[in-house]
């Protein structure tokens, strides 16, 4: 089982970043985090696009927001959208939902396997 790459604590997110093949662990307190943004997006799977989403937090450490797929964080994912969800009301962070109604741009949800 992976470990999860987004870790939500009461005014602090922890998120271990992928760059090639290095990890590394960004520290992001409640008030250097500008937005949090969930997007349908498309993924290129066995030669074809297939609906997904992804999970962008934008910040004012870096000037490209940490981003992170479904495709790669499936066993995590409504976790994620759930704790970021509660993280962004708690704390006053813009908190941008682009997904369809239902909060899933992906058929049979974010627990499904295929």
């Amino acid at each position: 089982m992976a470990k999860p790459h987004i870790m939500v604590d009461k005014t602090e997110l922890v998120l271990i970043v992928e760059s090639g093949k290095k990890f590394s662990v960004v520290n992001l307190q409640s008030d250097q985090v500008s937005r949090i943004q969930f997007d349908p997006i498309s993924e290129l799977r066995f030669f074809r696009r297939v609906p997904s989403e992804s999970i962008r937090i934008f910040s004012r450490k870096s000037v490209d927001p940490y981003a992170f797929k479904m495709r790669k964080h499936r066993e995590h994912w409504g976790d994620y959208k759930r704790k970021l969800a509660e993280f962004a009301k708690r704390n006053t962070v813009t908190f941008t939902d682009n997904l369809p109604a239902g909060g899933q741009a992906v058929p049979g949800g974010c627990g499904a396997k295929e």
